[in-house]
């Protein structure tokens, strides 16, 4: 597929995603996961915490980090800082989330004899499960490949070559050109899912009625620690990425 027909899934805050559009379009190099996007139809099978790209981290940034648990932390903050500072509710999703996740993690060290001590403990499992986008807007394009506009969502994951795009509307009304943008984009694409999901609370502790909710949605969460793959962190060394994908 030609690049003007390809679409991109941009994630975070993002203003102009036109300009993200054309600098797509010009670029050579840039990698089909990165800071700001990703190309839908070069997406990894899955895209997990721990996959390469979507952080960009140098040899330095690493030097920081004295251990795993404090590179946990970091991931935690850079994903919750690509949310507007006004989205409660995807913050909360957020938060929500990465307990549910680290829940799993302790649960599979304390009942898994199978695995390699070495890469069992809960700050590295961690980065085995899938990564939660916040703000992802995913372009289209007219019939002559050119950018006609974006459809807006809350959340997004990449599972199983599957596209998860979530919304937590909880009821609230939907402009007509919205739905008509996302009809246009599921008709597109038989490798995208909505998900409508109502508001997570904002209490501290987890939410398992939003967490049930996600997973009835899209139970393929429930196996992210089944896979034989090693652990691995946010920092990929050049030659090696194949380890964390």
């Amino acid at each position: 597929m030609s690049k003007n027909k390809s679409s991109i899934l941009i994630f975070g805050n993002c203003e102009t995603p036109s300009i993200l559009w054309n600098a797509y379009l010009a670029s050579k190099d840039t990698p089909h996961v990165n800071r700001q996007y990703i190309v839908l139809e070069d997406k990894p099978n899955t895209l997990k915490i721990g996959s390469s790209g979507w952080t960009e981290m140098n040899p330095e940034e690493l030097l920081r980090f004295e251990n795993n648990a404090e590179l946990v932390v970091f991931t935690k903050e850079l994903i919750s800082s690509k949310v507007n500072s006004f989205s409660k509710p995807i913050k909360n999703a957020l938060t929500h989330y990465f307990q549910w996740v680290e829940q799993e993690c302790i649960a599979f060290q304390e009942s898994s004899e199978e695995v390699d001590p070495l890469f069992s403990n809960v700050e590295q499992l961690f980065f085995k499960a899938p990564l939660l986008l916040p703000h992802p807007k995913v372009t289209l394009c007219d019939e002559q490949g050119n950018f006609s506009g974006v459809v807006n969502f809350d959340l997004s994951f990449i599972i199983e070559d599957i596209t998860y795009l979530i919304s937590l509307s909880e009821g609230q009304f939907v402009r007509k050109s919205e739905r008509d943008l996302r009809e246009q984009l599921m008709n597109s694409n038989d490798k995208i899912r909505y998900v409508n999901l109502n508001k997570p609370h904002e209490k501290n502790e987890l939410d398992t009625v939003f967490i049930n909710e996600l997973l009835s949605y899209i139970p393929s969460l429930n196996h992210f620690l089944e896979d034989n793959t090693l652990p691995h962190s946010i920092y990929h060394l050049s030659g090696l990425d194949d380890l964390g994908n």
